[in-house]
């Protein structure tokens, strides 16, 4: 078993509060277990077992004075990221700086409830004002600010204001909201069952979603994705980050319905000590993949947000040239749901940082800059990236969206003037029943074709993008017509579901055989020549091996492709070797291949 990437560093055990749930104060320190050299041992050994991610934690670490000067110490010993853990009460301007300097990225700030309820919880009054300053001080900083929720019965009824009241209070410096589940506490009657530590944090979701607040489970005291039925689960999936082969955890183990689960090697099961106070609780074992897929990321949450920040394409444009777009996601989260969905909609907010330095590195390139997401206009900072793209790159900015958000006229107004050329709005259905289907998002088919009225009525150039899918195939030549009738200056991309990432599951239920979608595109193009819609994206990486595209829609494709911009995801047979367009064309994704073959491939004459 390989060491997890992350790894505490416990600096000190003494603490300036004294939290109900906590089981880890202690009134003085081991003299030996804090001194400077064993923490400098502790950072030694956990880089040496191959963790690169270090979380300095206590008792309340800066009640240390040396702490600065750790966190350096750990960044000069290769450390690549630096988390610490504290209730910020000590945290002065000067100090937040300090730290900063010194090498720390992220400050996950004790935040169980709001003003007196707070304090009534960590048993410090006053405490809680003086955390603010301390949060305040450290995004002052630059460090990355996260609240820590912890799930115990006093905070039950204060956990669905908490998003709201602290976004007020720190506006755009939150990156996020990290909920623990306790399962040991000072006072035992602070703990919560299963049930109703899902309940809360059910609660705690919707609210943080109306606060546009992300929330994400703690990797080190989560909650069991079976603690969720599996409908509500659905809400909860990207609060997860479940990395496979995670390390057995002492103290935990796996119990019956276990055995049923898709996630037992993701999961160290359930705490002994729970089950001695509560009994086994009502378990809903992870039995679907998708669901599966959902909870999961490949190695960490901040590898998985660098993979995922930015991507390079290429394509052919209107004139036949070579165009690379560099997409940045400045957003993962979502509004809708869509089962094809590649994108890791569970992961936090990239820092502000990452994405202006992704838009600068797309714009020094010359590349058109596409900003997406999840939904980017979910993102309060939306207009100010498209400003600061349009100030830097003279080439074309587009927005890919599902203009949910865009339903008001102000902000599509205020994305024209801020430089926006290009929406690219998903849509996949003619009809509500069949969009809210493909979207698992009832009701927002309604609010999409508004947000498209509005891009339509402004100067900002509209290209709706069809995914085709088992669900909504039938419906393409339906959607045709829409467009022709309702958004005449729009152009149209399809696009053909792709099992490109682990998140996409291989269902046939989801992802149909070329030849049985094939009559509906070609019947669709054929409407979209006698509409005088324009069609594009079939050519494209995520349309169709060129063999299937009509010739007429295969001549756009007239460029050479990159070797290094498939990743690995196609896969080229023995009729690819024998076709005059291999060098254009990328090929049959893997997925696909797994799901119905490669027997509908043929090679193109010259």
């Amino acid at each position: 078993m390989s060491a997890p990437r992350t790894a505490s560093i416990v600096t000190n055990l003494r603490c300036n509060q004294a939290c109900t749930w906590c089981t880890r104060r202690a009134a003085r320190d081991d003299r030996a277990f804090v001194a400077g050299e064993a923490v400098r041992g502790r950072i030694d050994g956990a880089l040496a077992a191959g963790s690169s991610e270090l979380t300095f934690t206590g008792g309340e670490p800066t009640m240390r004075t040396d702490l600065a000067a750790l966190v350096a110490y750990a960044r000069s010993r290769g450390a690549e990221r630096i988390t610490l853990e504290t209730n910020a009460t000590l945290l002065d301007v000067a100090r937040a700086q300090a730290l900063r300097d010194a090498g720390l990225d992220v400050a996950r700030v004790n935040t169980p409830a709001f003003g007196d309820a707070c304090d009534a919880l960590t048993r410090d009054p006053g405490g809680f004002a003086a955390a603010l300053r301390g949060m305040q001080a450290l995004a002052r900083a630059g460090v990355a600010l996260e609240g820590a929720v912890t799930l115990v019965r006093s905070a039950m009824e204060h956990v669905p204001l908490l998003p709201q009241r602290l976004r007020d209070a720190l506006g755009n410096e939150l990156r996020a909201l990290v909920v623990g589940f306790a399962v040991e506490a000072a006072d035992p009657a602070e703990l919560l069952p299963f049930d109703v530590a899902a309940g809360a944090v059910l609660a705690l979701e919707r609210a943080a979603r109306h606060a546009g607040v992300a929330v994400r489970m703690s990797a080190g005291d989560p909650l069991p994705p079976c603690a969720f039925e599996p409908h509500p689960r659905s809400r909860v999936t990207r609060l997860y980050a479940m990395t496979k082969g995670a390390p057995a955890r002492p103290g935990y183990t796996h119990l019956a319905a276990c055995a049923t689960c898709n996630l037992q090697e993701r999961c160290p099961g359930v705490a002994q000590s729970h089950v001695a106070r509560f009994g086994v609780p009502a378990m809903h074992p992870v039995a679907d993949d998708r669901t599966r897929r959902r909870l999961t990321v490949i190695s960490s949450i901040d590898d998985q947000m660098a993979r995922e920040l930015t991507s390079r394409h290429v394509s052919a444009d209107e004139n036949g040239s070579s165009s690379y777009e560099e997409t940045v996601r400045i957003i993962f989260r979502c509004n809708q749901s869509c089962t094809f969905c590649f994108v890791s909609t569970h992961l936090p907010s990239p820092p502000p940082e990452m994405v202006e330095a992704a838009i600068r590195t797309a714009a020094a390139r010359s590349y058109r800059i596409a900003l997406s997401g999840g939904e980017p206009t979910l993102e309060p900072r939306l207009v100010d990236w498209v400003r600061l793209a349009r100030s830097l790159s003279t080439g074309q900015i587009a927005l890919q969206t599902n203009a949910l958000r865009l339903d008001d006229a102000s902000l599509v107004a205020r994305l024209e003037e801020a430089g926006l050329d290009e929406a690219f709005v998903s849509l996949h259905g003619a009809t509500p029943a069949v969009s809210d289907a493909v979207t698992e998002a009832p009701g927002t088919f309604v609010r999409t074709v508004v947000g498209i009225d509005n891009l339509h009525a402004s100067n900002i150039k509209v290209m709706l993008n069809y995914v085709v899918c088992e669900k909504n195939r039938h419906e393409l030549v339906d959607h045709v017509r829409v467009m022709a009738s309702r958004w005449p200056k729009a152009t149209l991309n399809l696009s053909f579901v792709g099992p490109s990432t682990d998140l996409v599951p291989r269902d046939r239920g989801l992802i149909p055989r070329y030849a049985d979608a094939l009559p509906a595109i070609a019947e669709a193009l054929a409407e979209c020549r006698r509409l005088g819609v324009r069609v594009f994206g079939l050519e494209s990486m995520c349309g169709l091996p060129l063999c299937l595209v009509p010739g007429d829609v295969r001549d756009l494709a007239v460029i050479d492709l990159p070797a290094d911009l498939d990743q690995g995801e196609f896969l080229k047979t023995e009729e690819c070797g024998r076709c005059a367009l291999q060098a254009k064309c990328w090929g049959l994704r893997r997925g696909y291949a797994e799901i119905h073959g490669t027997g509908e491939l043929r090679a193109l004459p010259a």
